[in-house]
């Protein structure tokens, strides 16, 4: 795992999915409640596998973790609830307000939205964005955008990884 601070965030190479599940683990440790995360990437990316590790780590039951593609909105118990949208089949923003997202937000859970980018303009404006780039067969590459008070979410998250920490988080 290569980690590079950016002027908004952070730039991270994972090599596997074992370093995808890793920084899904720090993530769900620097997450706060009410928080908005857009995903983003092409179809194969790993947005799915990346929020699937995130919930793990926030206590969801594994089993239960399935790809929203179909449902568009799977919520899940945790230590803290999930949120987990997919807006990949919506064909307009309307119909994502029409699901009301917006009333997620603040529900005391974590909101995790694929395909984040089509709804961009509906998302709050603390929403963290990360977008993902395969590099190859295993590779991605992750970068990490904060809202303009990025350092402390960017300085723990990066704390976070370079921990040797394999254990769920402490939420």
């Amino acid at each position: 795992m290569n980690i590079l601070r950016t002027d908004s965030g952070l730039q991270i190479d994972l090599d596997d999915e074992a370093e995808t599940d890793r920084l899904g683990r720090a993530i769900a440790e620097a997450l706060a409640p009410d928080l908005v995360v857009g995903l983003v990437g092409p179809l194969g990316a790993g947005k799915t596998r990346l929020s699937r590790a995130i919930a793990e780590a926030l206590g969801v039951d594994p089993p239960a973790i399935a790809s929203p593609t179909f449902v568009l909105i799977h919520e899940y118990d945790g230590r803290v609830p999930v949120y987990h949208f997919d807006v990949y089949r919506l064909t307009a923003p309307a119909a994502f307000e029409d699901l009301g997202a917006a009333d997620y937000w603040k529900a005391g859970g974590v909101c995790l939205i694929e395909w984040a980018d089509r709804v961009r303009d509906l998302l709050p404006a603390d929403a963290w964005w990360i977008t993902i780039e395969p590099l190859d067969a295993t590779g991605r590459r992750v970068r990490i955008d904060f809202p303009d008070d990025g350092a402390s979410p960017a300085d723990r998250l990066e704390t976070l990884l370079d921990r040797d920490d394999s254990g769920p988080p402490s939420v």
